[in-house]
């Protein structure tokens, strides 16, 4: 009984029925075991929450991505417009062309009409765009857009430039063209067949390559007689044996009294002598031809002359006693010539062959 009794409740722990249990008073003892709760389900609504924004930023990317292509296709630059200068001249499609490939392509179709390499003046620039709908009349090919560029450009072409004392003389389309010129020049002026001689020019001549506008370039005719004309200068001549002023002035083309205007004191009567230096009026062209012939001469080696004298004799005497005789000589001889006109003969080197014999001759002296 007394078991039973410790089971049964107490009347201040009873409750009526349907009435709450008292709560029991919070313990602080740390080390009480906490008594384990109940877990609560609530995966169901959380992963309600959770799908409305992913299907939100789902379609939001679409849409921007749909957005992002639509202003590729409607921005891309898909063509080229071409401008010489600052003005535009066409449009090609695609970016694949350059300004460097347009710009090699024109001066090579120029340089095969020309017959020379070529340099265009004006600046070719492409610049990348979006083709647009008023651009569409101005789309061409590359090979109809050419025609059109080569009609609108000015190029310089590379020539040969003929250039006397560093300034320009003529220029031709190459460098065989220009000495073929030279050469036309010099031909009238070259010694005979056999003679040994050196040509050269006066000036200082060069042929130059370089880069000249087209009309500068000449033909070969034409600037053979650019290269021929003359101007009237004064010059020197030195008297030769056998010259007469007549003579003089016939060689150099001129009249008498030309001649006496440019020599002070000169006049028919006056007689000139041999190694005199006298001013002529020379015919001076562009570039002359200067040669110098080396000619070997046998000459002779005139005798000389000794004089012995005799004391006992009058002054009125004279003997020979040794006669006398001419020798023989090989004499190299120089002529210089400025286009034809001699300028200078002298002899540089001279062989005796024959020694002359001196004539001896006594003379008195009372």
């Amino acid at each position: 009984m007394t078991e039973g009794k410790d089971n049964f409740p107490r009347r201040d722990e009873r409750v009526l029925y349907g009435a709450k249990k008292p709560r029991a008073p919070r313990q602080n003892n740390s080390n009480q075991s906490k008594r384990p709760q109940k877990p609560q389900n609530t995966d169901r609504p959380k992963n309600r929450k959770r799908s409305l924004p992913v299907r939100r930023q789902m379609i939001f990317g679409v849409v921007i991505l749909a957005f992002l292509v639509l202003l590729f296709l409607l921005l891309r630059k898909n063509g080229t417009e071409v401008f010489v200068g600052t003005e535009s001249v066409g449009v090609l499609e695609g970016r694949a062309v350059t300004a460097q490939t347009i710009t090699d392509t024109l001066e090579t179709q120029l340089a095969g009409i020309v017959g020379a390499q070529v340099k265009i003046n004006e600046e070719i620039k492409t610049e990348r765009i979006h083709i647009r709908k008023s651009h569409k009349k101005d789309v061409c090919t590359l090979e109809h857009l050419i025609p059109k560029l080569r009609n609108m450009v000015t190029y310089k072409v590379n020539a040969a430039i003929i250039m006397i004392d560093g300034a320009k003389g003529v220029v031709l389309a190459n460098e065989e063209q220009a000495n073929k010129v030279l050469d036309a020049i010099k031909e009238p002026y070259l010694p005979a067949e056999g003679v040994e001689a050196t040509v050269e020019w006066v000036e200082k001549v060069a042929i130059v390559a370089d880069y000249v506008d087209s009309d500068e370039v000449l033909s070969e005719n034409d600037a053979i007689s650019i290269l021929q004309s003359t101007t009237t200068v004064t010059g020197t001549y030195t008297v030769q044996s056998g010259d007469a002023p007549y003579k003089i002035a016939v060689n150099y083309d001129c009249s008498l009294e030309d001649l006496m205007k440019l020599n002070e004191g000169l006049t028919v009567e006056v007689v000139i002598r041999v190694g005199q230096v006298i001013n002529v009026p020379i015919s001076k062209p562009k570039i002359s031809v200067k040669t110098i012939e080396t000619q070997v001469l046998t000459t002779v080696e005139p005798k000389t002359y000794e004089y012995q004298t005799d004391n006992t004799q009058l002054k009125s005497y004279q003997k020979v006693i040794q006669q006398g005789r001419a020798g023989q000589k090989k004499s190299t001889i120089q002529i210089t010539r400025i286009n034809g006109f001699v300028q200078e003969e002298k002899e540089v080197s001279k062989e005796i062959i024959t020694e002359p014999v001196p004539e001896i001759i006594v003379r008195g002296t009372l």
